[in-house]
């Protein structure tokens, strides 16, 4: 039932968020790994709908496989996928590789889950608060917000960076992240803008 219920509640609230604007920031608590995005998403209405359904269709494959065993987030972008959290062994991590891979939306997989028992409530809390440190220190400190569109995501203490940018500015919001205290590690994986004009 418990599964059941976070499923539903999963699928529910990613549902919900594709009437919402695009410059406002998408967190789900359960299923999927909080996230925060600094500056808007550039990404056009058709594209993050697509994103946010394949991202609910991989996870209810993964909750309807693994059940309980698993404990994996998944976030989108243009076709990218990042699985991040637990499982139980090398054979589970290949597996929802695969279920992501299954899907024709998918155009690339980051596997970054690791081996492992599913994290606990008080491991997520701080995940989320590790975020919005770190969104902060980039609003603070990063330059031209506008220029950025850069979703945080925080795993483990792994801070993941995903979106577009400037290589210049993607290198710097990576920095900032790495500064924040309690990050244990910073993962880039943003698709590059233009140049900044010199």
């Amino acid at each position: 039932m418990a599964v059941q219920l976070k499923r539903a509640l999963t699928i529910g609230i990613l549902a919900v968020s594709l009437g919402l604007s695009a410059c406002v920031p998408l967190v789900v608590v359960g299923g999927v790994a909080m996230g925060a995005w600094i500056g808007s998403d550039p990404r056009p209405t058709k594209t993050i709908t697509e994103d946010t359904s394949l991202g609910a269709n991989i996870s209810a494959k993964i909750i309807d496989e693994f059940k309980e065993r698993a404990h994996v987030n998944v976030n989108t972008f243009n076709g990218q996928v990042l699985l991040t959290g637990e499982v139980p062994d090398a054979a589970a991590k290949a597996r929802v590789e695969q279920l992501a891979r299954s899907f024709s939306q998918t155009t690339r997989v980051f596997n970054d889950v690791v081996q492992a028992p599913p994290s606990s409530m008080a491991d997520r809390l701080n995940d989320s608060q590790l975020s919005t440190r770190v969104k902060t220190a980039m609003l603070t400190n990063g330059g031209d917000a506008q220029a950025v569109h850069i979703q945080v995501i925080t795993d483990r203490k792994v801070v993941y960076l995903l979106g577009m940018s400037s290589p210049q500015l993607a290198d710097r919001a990576a920095q900032i992240a790495a500064s924040v205290s309690g990050v244990e590690r910073v993962v880039k994986l943003v698709q590059p803008l233009a140049p900044l004009p010199q």
